[in-house]
């Protein structure tokens, strides 16, 4: 058995190193975590991170696959067995958890973006998707069109709130408490000020209002899955 670095007493584990790494990005440090800022803040030497991933780009996918594992455990939540459920309600409440788990993580949730790598995880839920597809009449390539066009949706709509609130950080704005654009002429004769006014009020609705921000995204979710159904 390998000696207990200096200042702990317990071993170094995996799932330690990503738990901390999630920390730092979530605590919203100045620079993104290091190996040498996550080797200071669990008392190891830098080599006791690299024992364990062999790169910068492991530490952070095993810190996603930890947002990833709330996301499961909060779509657990709210459809508990999702294999019996209507097939809407659980594609609407996987996109809803995967909402949320991202945007409490938002300043890590850039790295959703990079090219998935296979793992238990995501076979677990291609499956789960493959399953709710047929269910809803689609299979093959009928299937993988609408995958994409959810996910589309799904992921998009998660990286615009993060990206949003992550620049608003960066750039010291504070959410502004109403939102309006100038209508020249030529367009007020085009449109009603109902309709250009109702624009304006979600145009940053995340940031000054998330709970009609989650509602709308929601129902817009449910319109683009039952579109599958239909």
């Amino acid at each position: 058995m390998t000696r207990l670095a200096q200042d702990r007493d317990t071993h170094l584990t995996p799932q330690e190193i990503a738990q901390e790494v999630l920390r730092q990005f979530d605590a919203g440090a100045t620079n993104e975590p290091s190996i040498r800022r996550l080797a200071a803040a669990l008392k190891v030497a830098p080599s006791a991170i690299y024992h364990h991933y062999p790169s910068r780009a492991a530490i952070v996918d095993a810190a996603c696959q930890l947002v990833w594992a709330e996301v499961a455990a909060e779509m657990q939540a709210l459809v508990p067995d999702p294999f019996t459920a209507d097939p809407v309600d659980v594609l609407v409440a996987a996109g809803l958890a995967t909402r949320r788990g991202w945007t409490r993580h938002h300043r890590v949730a850039q790295y959703m973006a990079a090219t998935p790598r296979s793992n238990a995880f995501l076979a677990a839920t291609v499956g789960l998707v493959a399953s709710l597809m047929e269910r809803l009449g689609l299979d093959g390539e009928d299937a993988a069109a609408a995958f994409h066009t959810y996910a589309t949706f799904t992921l998009g709509s998660v990286m615009f709130v993060a990206a949003r609130m992550a620049a608003n950080e960066q750039l010291d704005e504070q959410p502004s408490q109403r939102f309006r654009t100038e209508h020249g002429p030529r367009a007020a004769k085009r449109s009603s000020e109902q309709t250009r006014a109702a624009l304006d009020d979600v145009m940053d609705l995340s940031s000054v209002d998330p709970a009609r921000d989650e509602a709308l995204y929601v129902a817009g979710l449910r319109r683009v899955v039952e579109t599958f159904a239909a």
